[in-house]
């Protein structure tokens, strides 16, 4: 049960108006998506180093 439900609860839609705020999943950092464009980066340039030297034997 989230806040809303609480104040639902009580007839008091109006903290019901609160955004919910979003956060980098890796980071934490307040972000509108999933994973921010620097640990997306981050990420991605791992991924590519990791492949690399699994060619490399």
């Amino acid at each position: 049960m989230d806040q809303c439900d609480l104040q639902r609860d009580k007839k008091n839609d109006a903290a019901c108006d609160i955004k919910k705020e979003h956060h980098c999943s890796v980071c934490g950092k307040l972000n509108p998506a999933t994973i921010c464009h620097a640990c997306e980066d981050k990420i991605r340039a791992e991924a590519t180093e990791h492949k690399r030297d699994i060619e490399r034997k």
